[in-house]
């Protein structure tokens, strides 16, 4: 069984643009970055410290 789900998102280029960056930088595809970013700001909002 597959846990994931397809979106297709629109974003500003300057933040796609932030994103291949910081995927590359983390050897990171821009899809796994993106997923790795929106974990690190779920885990802000539910679990402040």
């Amino acid at each position: 069984m597959n846990d994931q789900v397809r979106a297709t998102t629109r974003i500003p280029k300057k933040l796609a643009d932030w994103l291949k960056k910081r995927a590359k930088a983390e050897s990171r595809s821009v899809n796994g970055q993106l997923v790795y970013e929106l974990e690190l700001a779920r885990r802000r909002v539910e679990e402040p410290v």
